[in-house]
C-alpha cells in the first residue's frame, strides 16, 4: 500500500513538472514569436512610420505574465530588462526606472546589472525632470561598490560625474569647449 501510494505521488510530481516546464517552454517561445513579428514588423516600415504600439504593449504583457509565473527563473530578470529598454525606447523613462529598480532589488545576480545600474544614473541625470542628484549619486555610487573591477576611464568619468553633479549634463559639454 505504502508503495503505491508513493508510485501515485511521484508520477504525480512527475507529470506536474513536465506539464509546468513544457508551460514554462511555450511561453518563452510566445515571447520569442513575438519579439521576431515585432522585428518583421519595424523592417517593414516606410521612414518615418511607427509600429503599432500594440504590438509593444503585447510584448509587455507576455514578458510581464513570464516574471509573474516564473520569478526564480533567471529569464525573468532578462524579462524586466526587455521591459526596461522597451519603455525606454519610447521615452517613458518613469515606467523604465521602475523595472530597472525591479531588476537591482529583486536580482542582484543578473548578468547585466552593472548595464541596468548605469542605466538607472543616465535616467535620473539626463532624461527624467527634474533631475534628481541624489538618485544620480546612489547609482554612480552603487556602481563604483559593486563593481570596484571597472575600467579606470569608466571609474574616472564616474567620479567626474559625481564632483559635478551641481551641473547638467549640457552645462558640462559648454564648460569643456
Amino acid at each position: 500500500m505504502k508503495t503505491a501510494l508513493y508510485l501515485l505521488l511521484v508520477s504525480v510530481l512527475v507529470l506536474t513538472s513536465c506539464s509546468n516546464s513544457e508551460a514554462q517552454a511555450g511561453m518563452r517561445s510566445h515571447i520569442e514569436e513575438k519579439e521576431a513579428e515585432i522585428t518583421t514588423l519595424s523592417e517593414e516600415l516606410a521612414p518615418g512610420e511607427k509600429l503599432d504600439p500594440k504590438e509593444k504593449e503585447e510584448l509587455i504583457v507576455l514578458l510581464n505574465e513570464y516574471v509573474e509565473e516564473y520569478p526564480e527563473d533567471p529569464f525573468a530578470p532578462e524579462c524586466l530588462s526587455r521591459i526596461h529598454m522597451i519603455y525606454s525606447s519610447e521615452s517613458d523613462y518613469i515606467e523604465s526606472v521602475e523595472y530597472a529598480d525591479r531588476i537591482i532589488n529583486e536580482y542582484p545576480e543578473y548578468i547585466n546589472r552593472a548595464l541596468i545600474i548605469e542605466s538607472q544614473a543616465g535616467s535620473f541625470d539626463i532624461w527624467i525632470k527634474p533631475r534628481d542628484t541624489t538618485k544620480v549619486r546612489y547609482y554612480y555610487e552603487l556602481l563604483l561598490s559593486e563593481y570596484p573591477d571597472l575600467p579606470k576611464e569608466k571609474v574616472d568619468d564616474i567620479q567626474e560625474r559625481l564632483d559635478n553633479l551641481d551641473l547638467t549634463i549640457e552645462q558640462i559639454i559648454m564648460q569643456n569647449n
